[in-house]
């Protein structure tokens, strides 16, 4: 292979077309956030490598792509923002009590496994809010989100809501070590229920406890249908006060008018382990991964010194532009263009009259000819564009 064409495996070169998709859903993307009062900032590509420490919940160090600068020091491509933005927001918005609400657009590197097609490289566009631990903050993420892909031309997904402390208040009832919390949680993000219920038995978990467990297994549309399940809870508050975080979320969800893209799946848990609260993923057709991620983050500040409740989501850009391809949505971007042609004697007229074009909003490739024949042999080869001369429309 000649390594001077070629990219590494895990990034590819993107052309064309597919730049144009692309600088549309990030644009449509990016304006939604702003309608929502989101400032944007950017956060370098790499930093040190203890920004994404494996200790706080972060990336694991094996996933990072890490060197080392002429200092010695260890760095890291970006493998996430939410920590970058946590190191940022203590760092500039410290003596800040307002809430912050701060939205990126950029790429992360993973060093993903080989020949399992994963890339390594993705854009993600997304948003943090900061300082609010509110149920309307958690809220308006999930509006920000569906708003955003319909934005983006997408019509049919589901936002799948669950609550990191479903999962961890019932370890901590069931008294499980570190091994078997790791043993419960393959078995959940695995979809292996009959596996768990067999485990929990096993384990001699009492049956109540073992009720609440097969939650987990349950995708409701509508949270009604753990209602019964509350009293149940009363005993274990953390999962109880989960629950009903839940149930009273639905009712603001049904105010911004986007329950019908929402579902909440209790048994939702995720691999990065900073999250708190409410956690979330988007699916759609075309897609076997989750097209944005997200959650609350309350205790991740406070490894940088800026002890203060987040909450925030990343959409993968790449992921949902192959489910817009897959679903054969057409996006409105302009691929139209004007071929001018000009005999070279005409070159300073021609100038000025691309200019003209091109302050009006068209795009303009500009041509030169030397004869009849040659200029119909360019009218050919560009026979897709429109094809205007210096003296008006050909």
């Amino acid at each position: 292979m000649n390594s001077l064409l070629h990219t590494p495996e895990g990034v590819r070169d993107i052309l064309g077309d597919e730049c144009q998709k692309k600088n549309y859903v990030m644009k449509a993307l990016t304006s939604l956030l702003f309608s929502y009062g989101y400032d944007q900032v950017e956060t370098p590509m790499f930093e040190f490598t203890d920004t994404y420490s494996e200790s706080y919940g972060s990336t694991p160090e094996r996933d990072m792509f890490r060197f080392f600068d002429r200092d010695g020091n260890t760095l890291a491509l970006r493998p996430d923002f939410t920590p970058s933005i946590a190191r940022l927001t203590a760092r500039f918005f410290s003596d800040t009590k307002e809430t912050i609400r701060l939205c990126y657009q950029g790429n992360v590197f993973k060093n993903r496994h080989s020949l399992r097609g994963e890339m390594s490289e993705q854009t993600q566009v997304g948003a943090e809010m900061i300082g609010d631990s509110s149920i309307e903050s958690d809220a308006e993420m999930i509006s920000i989100i569906v708003n955003g892909f319909l934005s983006a031309g997408l019509s049919k997904f589901q936002i799948s809501i669950g609550h990191a402390d479903i999962f961890n208040g019932l370890i901590e009832a069931a008294g499980f070590s570190s091994d078997e919390e790791k043993d419960v949680h393959d078995f959940v993000s695995n979809k292996n229920f009959f596996g768990l219920s067999e485990y929990l038995t096993q384990k001699k978990v009492d049956q109540d406890l073992q009720s609440l467990f097969s939650l987990l297994s349950k995708i409701f549309m509508n949270p009604d249908e753990w209602k019964d399940s509350l009293e149940m809870a009363r005993n274990y508050p953390p999962v109880y006060n989960a629950l009903s975080h839940l149930y009273q979320m639905n009712e603001l969800l049904s105010a911004y008018g986007v329950e019908d893209y929402v579902s909440f799946d209790l048994g939702l848990v995720r691999s990065l382990n900073y999250y708190t609260g409410i956690i979330f993923a988007g699916y759609t057709l075309g897609s076997g991964k989750p097209i944005v991620t997200g959650g609350r983050y309350d205790s991740l500040l406070g490894h940088f010194g800026a002890d203060r409740p987040a909450i925030g989501f990343a959409i993968l850009v790449d992921e949902l532009l192959l489910a817009i391809d897959r679903q054969h949505i057409e996006l409105p971007i302009e691929n139209a263009k004007i071929l001018l042609l000009y005999p070279r004697n005409q070159v300073k007229s021609a100038i000025r009259k691309a200019d003209s074009l091109r302050k009006a909003g068209n795009r303009v490739l500009m041509h030169s000819y030397n004869d009849t024949d040659h200029k119909n042999k360019l009218c050919i080869k560009y026979a897709s564009f429109t094809i205007m001369e210096t003296g008006g429309e050909k």
